[in-house]
């Protein structure tokens, strides 16, 4: 069957690890998706974290689940926020995890970590799904 959704929207890159990334940036989008995320199965999951410096990170990183493996990264725009200060603000939620230079780098790292059974979820804003060598 040919996927007719937009993509970026719990687009499935792979399996074995299974990635899937999602451009919900918001509230609103990332609820959604964290319980989506939520009737996965899987033996240990990593995050691809990046956001935009407009974000209310209160609000969206309250929503991540705290038994994660975080790689935080910066999109590559103005508007990108550094990956420390997304790193410093997640600590705050109990979200552990890395910065990493690139989006490139932070995913290419996950699905080095991952194993056959893991899950590799990439998101926070669109510009890191776009960044992602699909």
């Amino acid at each position: 069957m040919k996927n007719t959704g937009l993509k970026g929207r719990w687009q499935i890159l792979n399996f074995g690890p299974k990635v899937v990334c999602d451009t919900a940036h918001n509230e609103e989008g990332l609820k959604i998706v964290m319980n989506q995320l939520k009737n996965e199965k899987f033996q240990n999951l990593h995050i691809v974290l990046g956001v935009v410096n407009d974000k209310n990170l209160d609000k969206i990183l309250s929503l991540f689940p705290k038994n994660a493996i975080y790689y935080f990264c910066k999109p590559d725009i103005p508007r990108g926020l550094e990956a420390k200060k997304l790193q410093q603000n997640a600590m705050q939620f109990q979200l552990n995890g890395e910065i990493y230079l690139s989006v490139n780098k932070a995913y290419q790292t996950a699905l080095k970590n991952a194993i056959k059974e893991d899950f590799v979820f990439i998101g926070g804003s669109t510009f890191v799904v776009a960044e992602l060598p699909l």
